[in-house]
Parts: C-alpha cells; sequence; structure tokens
C-alpha cells in the first residue's frame, strides 16, 4: 500500500531579512565582510531640514527619519509581508566642540573643514535606528548613538592639495574616510573603528546574533 505523508503542520519559518537604509559605501562594505545577505533602500530624507543645536540629537534625529521613511512604506520599498525584516539606518559626522561636520558641499568647503580638524582631536558620531518588523508591523527600534575619538595631524599645505586632488572628499563626512586617507592624516583612534567608517559593529553584532540572523558556531566538545 501506497501512503502519502501527512502535510506538515509546522509553520514556515522564513529568513529575517536585512535592509540597509543607506547608500554609504562604507556600511555596505561592513556588512558584506559579515557574510550576510542584505539589500540597500536609499531613503529621500532631506537632512537639511533635520537640525538642533546639539549635533548628537540631530544626528539621532536624522537616523530616526531615515528608518522611519522605510518602516512607514512597507509597500512602497517592497518590504517582506511573511518574514521579518530589521531595518538598519544611520547617520554619522565628526564634532569638534559643538560643532558638526557633514559632507562638505565642495571642496572649498571640505578644505576649510580639514583645517579646522587637522592638529585636534575630534569625536565621531554615529547614530544608528535599526528595526525589526513582522509581517508589515514594527516589534522593536533600538536607538543608539557610538562615538570614536580621532585624533588628526597637521598636513602641509602642498600635502593637503595632494590629498584632496587624490579622493573625492565630498563622499566622506567632515570631509575623510578613514580607508581612504594619507598614512600620515589621522595618529590615534580611540574607539571603534568600524564607528568611523560609519557603522559600528559594538551595536550592529548584538543585534544581529540575537535575531539569529549571525548564528556563531557552538564549539565542538569531542
Amino acid at each position: 500500500m501506497n501512503f502519502s505523508p501527512r502535510p506538515s503542520t509546522e509553520p514556515i519559518v522564513y529568513p529575517t531579512e536585512v535592509v540597509l537604509g543607506s547608500q554609504s559605501t562604507g556600511r555596505r562594505t561592513l556588512l558584506e565582510k559579515l557574510g550576510i545577505r542584505f539589500r540597500v533602500i536609499v531613503t529621500h530624507v532631506d537632512e537639511s531640514h533635520i537640525t538642533d543645536a546639539d549635533p548628537m540629537k540631530k544626528l539621532q534625529r536624522r537616523a530616526i527619519a531615515k528608518a522611519d521613511e522605510i518602516v512607514n512604506n512597507p509597500r512602497v520599498y517592497n518590504l517582506s509581508e511573511v518574514a521579518k525584516t530589521l531595518v538598519i539606518a544611520a547617520d554619522t559626522e565628526a564634532i569638534l566642540g559643538k560643532k558638526g561636520y557633514g559632507k562638505p558641499e565642495a571642496k572649498k568647503d571640505a578644505r576649510e573643514m580639514l583645517k579646522e580638524l587637522m592638529d585636534h582631536t575630534h569625536i565621531i558620531a554615529t547614530a544608528i535606528s535599526i528595526v525589526l518588523m513582522d509581517k508589515g508591523k514594527e516589534l522593536k527600534r533600538w536607538n543608539k548613538i557610538e562615538t570614536t575619538k580621532v585624533t588628526m595631524n597637521k598636513l602641509s599645505t602642498q600635502e593637503l592639495d595632494l590629498y584632496m586632488s587624490r579622493y573625492d572628499v565630498t563622499r566622506f563626512s567632515a570631509a575623510y574616510g578613514i580607508t581612504e586617507t594619507p598614512w600620515d592624516l589621522i595618529s590615534k583612534i580611540d574607539g571603534s573603528y568600524t564607528n568611523v567608517i560609519g557603522l559600528p559593529f559594538e551595536v550592529v553584532l548584538p543585534i544581529l546574533k540575537a535575531q539569529e540572523i549571525i548564528v556563531m558556531p557552538k564549539n565542538s566538545l569531542g
């Protein structure tokens, strides 16, 4: 006699989709190094309209706004209706005193930024807003800020000219990318290196592990 297997009554468990709400190549590269699948969504938040006298509060509001645009428009961004989605949004700036340094609009602005930052220790602050969704509904949210102290050397006029001619400095907050700088521009980093790139693993990794998006292998006892 042939017996057909009974249909399974166990619910289908779909893997959590990871969405990076950023077009930053640095953030994308860091997630790729973790070996996880994700897709990039470029949000259309006008950051110039989100201001605050406190640079930290400004960054957090911007990160939240980027995450909210995705979360509040699940159909526009084609979010899963059957699986969980983890949305990651971030905003990064350098801060010296009470002044924030975002992306320069032109090379002349970049030059002025670098002149102000050189020979000083500034803070790189990254605001993170991570949202866990299930079938289009928000389950949990993490809003955090990570800071790193960066000390910058003073370049000569000729060295500064050479640096600005070799790199598109308008791509980066504070007119420099830690992976694309002259070897003698940065003298010291006190804190998270990945935070300087724009996606602090100290914040992101525990959440990815808790959601079992990254599963650590168990040590063999044999």
